[in-house]
């Protein structure tokens, strides 16, 4: 059970934990089932295109059927997470959960979550547009006034880094709550949005530490095997562009596809505690739970 009342920074992070523990296997498979289309798509791409040769020239297009693969891919394994989001929720309402259950459950709440989601990526892709003019006016200042390329370089670096910051923490204050609102009080995609945004108020910075954290963990090791394998590489010298083989991807996919079904559940039930906290918080919804239990139990 949550515990009716605010939950702490890492209280959220490790009831996050012991709730993925409870039913660790059900979370898995699902996660699992939903990142299996698209790893057989990446496997059928092989090695991606780094969008130049070996001899450093531009290869444009090859990206095109890159992408025509891999953006389907994603957008299957962001089915399969919203799966796992019907059984979490399932579960947290004392409901019984199955995979079945899970991927039938996604049909209903699939418009609302989807156009959530969407709306989300066009605020962001406006604040980004917003975000990144003052970086190039500061930036470009700190160039003309700045005699040492390097100083110049590192303000411009530090003021990019705090807008991309901001950009960051836009897309959790307007995602983090999307799942939740649409699964367990039935919004719409606006109203969803909406409630993402209402709930953040006051807490930005703590959603954002907290999403980051998550975001670490459910990345960190995609990018160490990517690094281990020599993908940086692939991208920062030209000369190494098409030299990974095609076996070497597929374990580096395989990995990924492991590590990302297990931290998939993980970040999912941060969502819903995090959404939990904050309509404590907010609107007293520990009251509201007791007061709902002390009607039901009854005098």
């Amino acid at each position: 059970m949550i515990p009716q009342r605010p939950l702490g920074f890492g209280e959220i992070l490790d009831g996050a934990i012991q709730f993925y523990r409870r039913d660790f296997g059900l979370y898995f498979l699902i996660a699992l089932v939903g990142s299996l289309p698209g790893y057989a798509m990446g496997l059928a791409v092989g090695v991606p295109s780094t969008g130049v040769d070996a001899s450093g020239n531009p290869a444009f297009s090859e990206l095109g059927l890159d992408f025509a693969i891999l953006l389907p891919a994603a957008a299957i394994s962001w089915i399969g997470t919203l799966a796992v989001a019907v059984a979490v929720c399932a579960r947290l309402e004392d409901r019984p959960a199955s995979l079945e259950q899970a991927y039938r459950g996604v049909l209903r709440p699939f418009p609302s979550a989807a156009g959530g989601h969407l709306l989300a990526v066009l605020a962001v892709l406006l604040g980004s547009a917003l975000a990144m003019i003052p970086v190039f006016v500061l930036g470009g200042i700190g160039i003309a006034v700045s005699n040492n390329a390097t100083v110049a370089a590192i303000f411009f670096g530090i003021v990019g880094l705090s807008a991309g910051l901001a950009i960051l923490g836009l897309w959790y204050w307007t995602t983090f709550a999307i799942f939740p609102a649409v699964l367990l009080e039935g919004r719409t995609a606006a109203e969803a949005v909406r409630r993402s945004l209402k709930l953040s108020k006051g807490a930005r910075l703590r959603i954002l530490g907290i999403m980051l954290v998550v975001l670490i963990i459910r990345d960190g090791p995609s990018f160490g095997i990517f690094a281990l394998f020599g993908g940086f590489e692939m991208f920062t010298s030209p000369a190494t562009a098409g030299t990974v083989s095609a076996g070497v991807m597929a374990v580096q996919d395989t990995l990924d596809l492991l590590f990302g079904s297990l931290i998939t559940p993980f970040a999912v039930a941060t969502l819903f505690l995090l959404y939990h906290d904050r309509r404590v918080r907010l609107e007293a919804a520990d009251l509201e739970t007791a007061a709902a239990a002390m009607a039901t139990d009854g005098p």
